[in-house]
C-alpha cells in the first residue's frame, strides 16, 4: 500500500477554521478510495498561512519529511492549497517527484496520468494564479476606497482613538470612522508635550501612574511610550502603501511639537549608540553560510530573565530566503580558534601563513600599493583646489 500525507491550509479570505477540518475529512475519503495509507496530516492555519512559501512551518517541514521518502503521495483539498504561484508549483512538484518519488494529487481535481491530464493541471493551476491576483488587486482597491472614505479598514486601533458607528453598512455589518478619545487623548497630549521639554520616558511614567491611571490595566512604564512618540497617526496623516491619508485619523498633536519629538528621539538614540558596550564580532566578513554561501551577520536577542545572547545568523536567512539555524557566538568563535590554532601547530603550516602575511603586507606596501596611495591624495588634493577656486568665484549674499 502506498503512504500518503495530507496537506491543509487556511484562506483567510474565503475560509474559516473549520474548513481545515472539512479539508482534512475530504482529503481522507480521497485517499480510501485510492487505497492510500496516510500516515500524517500537516495543517497550516491562521497566520502562518502565508503565500509565501518559506513562511509556512508545516509547508517546510513537510518537503522535509518528503526526503525520508516514508510517503509516495501529498494530498490537498485543491491544488491552490499547495501553491497558487504556478512556476513555484511547477519547481516543487518536479523536484518532489524526481529526487524524493513523491506525487501531488488533488482531492477535488484529479487527473490522470496521461498528457491530457498534465495539460489540465497546469491550466488549473494557471487559473488558480490569475484569481489570486485579481482577488489581492480587488482587495487592494476596497481599502484604498475606505482609506480615501476616512473609513477604519481593520487595522489596529492606537492609543487615543476610539470607533464610532457610521450611518453606513457593509457585508460585515456597520462601517466605524476613527474618533479620538478624549481621556485617552489628553494622555498622549501630556507624554508628548513632557518629552518635547527634554523629561525622560521614566519620569513621565512615573507622573501618570502617581495620578492613578494605568494603561491596560497595568501601570505606564517609559517603553510604553516609544512607538506611540514616532507614530505620524497622532498629526492626523499616515501613508497607506505610497498614499499620504489624511482623512482617517483625527489630529491630536501638532505637527510642530511631533517634530520636536522625532528631533529629540533622534538625538537620544544617537547618544544610546554611543554609550552603550559594543559587543565585537570577530568573524564579520570571514564566516559564511554553509547552506546558501552568503556571509553570517550578528544577531542576538534578549531572554526572559533579562540576559543578552548573540549569535551569527545568515543575512539570507534573516530575509527569510535561507533555513540555516543561528550559530552561538561564542561557541562558533571559540571552535574556529581551535581550528586555527590546530592548524598553526603545524611548522609547515605555520611558515606558510607567515610567508603569505609578509606577501600581503609587501603587496599593501610596495610601489604598486604606494602609487595607489599617492593617486588617491593627488586627486584629494585636486578636489580641494577646485573647491576652493569655485568657492572664491561664487555671487557673494546679501
Amino acid at each position: 500500500m502506498n503512504n500518503a500525507v495530507i496537506y491543509a491550509r487556511f484562506s483567510s479570505h474565503s475560509q474559516n477554521e473549520m474548513t481545515i477540518e472539512g479539508q482534512i475529512r475530504i482529503c481522507t475519503e480521497y485517499a480510501q478510495s485510492r487505497g492510500l495509507n496516510v500516515i500524517k496530516v500537516y495543517t497550516e492555519k491562521a497566520k502562518s498561512a502565508s503565500k509565501d512559501t518559506h513562511k509556512r512551518k508545516s509547508f517546510k517541514q513537510m518537503l522535509h519529511d518528503a526526503q525520508s521518502r516514508t510517503f509516495q503521495n501529498i494530498i490537498v483539498y485543491k491544488f491552490d492549497r499547495f501553491e497558487r504561484n504556478r512556476f513555484e508549483s511547477m519547481m516543487l512538484k518536479h523536484q518532489l517527484k524526481e529526487q524524493y518519488g513523491v506525487k501531488v494529487l488533488s482531492a477535488l481535481e484529479p487527473v490522470s496520468d496521461d498528457e491530457g491530464g498534465e495539460l489540465y493541471e497546469m491550466f488549473v493551476e494557471w487559473n488558480d494564479e490569475k484569481y489570486s491576483q485579481r482577488l489581492s488587486v480587488r482587495i487592494r482597491d476596497g481599502l484604498t476606497t475606505s482609506v480615501e472614505n476616512g473609513t477604519f479598514t481593520g487595522a489596529r486601533l492606537i492609543y487615543g482613538y476610539k470607533l464610532v458607528d457610521t450611518d453606513r453598512t457593509g457585508k460585515k455589518g456597520i462601517i466605524h470612522k476613527v474618533a479620538i478619545d478624549e481621556e485617552q487623548a489628553e494622555i498622549v497630549r501630556y507624554i508628548f508635550t513632557e518629552y518635547a521639554k527634554g523629561t525622560d520616558k521614566i519620569e513621565i511614567a512615573a507622573a501618570l501612574n502617581a495620578k492613578g491611571l494605568r494603561f491596560n490595566g497595568k501601570p505606564f512604564k517609559g517603553r510604553t511610550f516609544d512607538k506611540w512618540l514616532s507614530n505620524p497617526k497622532y498629526t492626523g496623516e499616515f501613508y497607506f502603501g505610497e498614499r499620504l491619508c489624511t482623512t482617517v485619523y483625527p489630529q491630536i498633536i501638532d505637527k510642530l511639537m511631533f517634530a520636536d519629538v522625532q528631533k529629540r528621539l533622534a538625538q537620544n538614540k544617537i547618544l544610546a549608540g554611543a554609550n552603550s558596550a559594543v559587543e565585537p564580532y570577530l568573524l564579520t566578513g570571514k564566516a559564511f553560510c554553509g547552506h546558501c554561501e552568503t556571509p553570517m551577520v550578528a544577531d542576538g536577542g534578549t531572554g526572559k530573565n533579562g540576559k543578552k545572547h548573540y549569535y551569527y545568523a545568515c543575512k539570507q536567512k534573516k530575509k527569510g530566503k535561507c533555513d540555516k539555524a543561528r550559530e552561538n557566538k561564542d561557541e562558533l568563535e571559540m571552535r574556529v580558534v581551535k581550528q586555527v590554532q590546530e592548524f598553526l601547530s603545524n611548522k609547515q603550516n605555520a611558515e606558510r601563513a607567515a610567508a603569505d602575511t609578509i606577501a600581503y603586507y609587501e603587496k599593501r606596501t610596495g610601489d604598486d600599493g604606494m602609487k595607489s596611495i599617492e593617486t588617491r591624495i593627488a586627486q584629494a588634493q585636486q578636489e580641494k583646489r577646485i573647491y576652493r577656486g569655485a568657492k572664491r568665484f561664487a555671487p557673494c549674499e546679501h
